[in-house]
């Protein structure tokens, strides 16, 4: 019997069709002002590379993340109606104890609080 070669990533992909770029890119991480400790942020993004750009330069660690959504893979709950192409708005929802909050527009140069000033929101100051 002979051994194939492990597909490559581009052969992967012809082989399953092109799968969509452009659209909504979300995680769901630690959030120390929601209940549950949880939130769910979401970009429109022309591609994969862009949305993993503008999660890393808003400061989420791949420690605090617990979910990743694309437009191939989108969230249960409905995406904001503000959140379009050209959009470069962050939306987040958090998860509190009556269940998810509905979205608020973020800066679009948001940053996310760094660990030691989880609990701090500067909204409150």
């Amino acid at each position: 019997m002979v051994k194939r070669a492990p597909l490559t990533r581009a052969q992967r992909r012809e082989q399953q069709g092109a799968l969509p770029t452009a659209g909504a890119y979300g995680i769901d991480a630690q959030d120390a002002g929601a209940d549950s400790w949880i939130g769910r942020y979401v970009i429109h993004a022309e591609s994969a590379d862009e949305a993993r750009a503008r999660i890393r330069d808003a400061g989420f660690h791949k420690r605090q993340i617990s979910a990743h959504w694309s437009p191939a893979l989108q969230p249960p709950e409905k995406l904001p109606t503000d959140l379009g192409a050209g959009d470069r708005h962050w939306y987040r929802s958090r998860l509190d104890d009556s269940g998810w909050t509905t979205w608020e527009q973020l800066p679009e140069d948001y940053r996310h609080p760094g660990q030691g000033q989880a609990a701090i929101d500067p909204a409150s100051r």
